[in-house]
């Protein structure tokens, strides 16, 4: 006797009720689309830094054109008044000295952790009278020092920025985002 080779309801309900709860094993777990857990209240949470800055945060271009403002007003026309109007701002140097065509300056940031743009501002405003009254200006190599000496970052100061900032090809912003691009800091 052939049995013609069709499909039973029997055949077919014993698939289906095999296939099935395979097919929807593992899929117990209720997934809620819109749960998002609830935040931690922003008074429970402990500030990073060991300071709180004040209220509005200054953005690092105003460090920067602050300092630059600053050491404009600076009477550099020479090496040794360079150093002297540095030290009359706080800026503690702790080296300065030409050298051929570089005038190296070291100086020991106050606290680097928490910014240095103001002193670099002032040291790149300070340079600005420096190269204007000097006959024979340096390029200037700032390197900033953690309290312990160890090297924290450096910045350049070309003469001739200087010079186009003078002759009024280019505005003293251009000047200070130019010097804090050559920054370059350790952290």
């Amino acid at each position: 006797m052939d049995r013609p080779s069709t499909f039973s309801r029997r055949t077919l309900l014993a698939t289906v009720g095999t296939v099935g709860p395979l097919t929807f094993a593992g899929c117990t777990v209720d997934h809620d689309e819109g749960y998002e857990p609830e935040p931690d209240p922003v008074e429970d949470h402990t500030p990073i830094g060991y300071r709180l800055p004040d209220l509005p945060v200054r953005e690092f271009t105003d460090e920067l054109d602050a300092g630059l403002e600053a050491g404009l007003e600076a009477t550099a026309t020479d090496t040794e008044s360079f150093g002297t109007a540095l030290e009359r701002d706080g800026i503690a140097v702790d080296r300065l000295v030409r050298e051929r065509n570089y005038l190296y300056l070291e100086y020991v940031a106050d606290a680097p952790e928490t910014g240095v743009l103001r002193e670099v501002g002032y040291v790149a405003g300070a340079y600005v009278p420096y190269v204007l009254a000097s006959t024979d200006p340096a390029t200037l190599d700032a390197t900033i020092l953690e309290r312990d000496g160890i090297d924290f970052g450096r910045f350049t100061g070309y003469v001739n920025w200087v010079r186009a900032v003078d002759a009024s090809e280019e505005p003293l912003a251009a000047y200070g985002e130019r010097v804090l691009e050559t920054l370059k800091t350790k952290r």
